[in-house]
């Protein structure tokens, strides 16, 4: 996604998408819509057939900086409409939006600034959630395994969605894909902290132990590990079972946030038992060295 084929929705780039009771699938819209705006002077511009609550659409991203404009491309993709015979009237239009690109900045910076602060403020909660064990384990250490396993389960998620765009036209980065990676952010750090509250709890049970050369380091791990498997797995499972329902049943922005959350259940589930407890292991190990 973020190397070949990344669409942001007009709710980024600024533009008009239009929903039409009409089948596209076959017409030449996109072309004849093209050479509508090149011949308007329009530059810079990307037009699209995708499909929206199982109807058609036409996405055309384009910036747009006064009310003339506007009204012109307004004027301009529904004249095409009617000109390339695609609808009979406008009657035919089920829905039309359009997006100024000084709200498509904002959005844009202000998911950037969500995304990053979410975590940041995850990795200080660890280290502060964890601070009375650094004799133990560093806390630092923990807040740093916890972001790089967030960073993988958002890069899968991402990349599925990614997947998913080349598939479908319409599929696009909108408020609705941050909402979800938000949403599986929280959900990653939240199995990653059982696991890792669990190897707190049997490091503190287990200490005279380990003094003692009864159990190893290795020990408390491998036990926590399996202790926190089967909760992780049937949480996991029953989240799995919600998503796949919503996906099936849902449409438009509901069928994407399930997709993009069913692909994190995967990725979260397994990034907080193979990844986040063993690396967290392998760099206790070389500190503590």
């Amino acid at each position: 996604m973020f190397f070949t084929n990344m669409r942001y929705s007009i709710q980024f780039t600024g533009g008009m998408e239009v929903v039409v009771d009409q089948d596209l699938a076959w017409s030449n819209l996109d072309v004849e819509l093209t050479a509508a705006l090149q011949w308007k002077w329009y530059e810079d511009f990307n037009v699209a057939i995708g499909e929206k609550d199982w109807f058609d659409s036409v996405l055309v991203q384009i910036a747009v900086d006064n009310d003339d404009k506007v009204s012109e491309v307004t004027e301009t993709v529904k004249q095409t409409l009617l000109d390339t015979n695609t609808i009979a009237s406008l009657d035919d239009i089920l829905e039309s939006s359009i997006t100024w690109p000084s709200i498509g900045e904002y959005i844009t910076r202000t998911a950037k600034n969500a995304l990053i602060w979410g975590m940041i403020l995850m990795a200080f909660y660890i280290l502060f959630a964890f601070a009375g064990m650094r004799e133990l384990i560093s806390p630092l250490l923990l807040g740093i395994v916890t972001i790089i396993t967030m960073i993988f389960d958002v890069s899968i998620a991402a990349g599925a969605y990614g997947l998913l765009m080349n598939l479908n036209p319409a599929v696009q980065i909108d408020t609705i894909f941050i909402i979800a990676l938000l949403t599986v952010l929280w959900y990653s750090v939240n199995d990653t902290i059982v696991i890792f509250d669990r190897i707190r709890e049997n490091f503190v049970e287990k200490e005279k132990a380990m003094e003692e050369w009864r159990i190893t380091r290795k020990d408390v791990f491998e036990m926590s590990l399996w202790q926190t498997m089967r909760r992780s797995i049937a949480t996991s499972l029953s989240t799995l079972l919600v998503v796949v329902a919503m996906y099936i049943f849902g449409t438009g922005i509901l069928k994407m946030f399930a997709f993009t959350l069913g692909m994190w259940v995967i990725a979260g589930t397994y990034s907080s038992i193979f990844l986040a407890a063993p690396f967290a292991f392998i760099l206790s190990n070389k500190v503590s060295k």
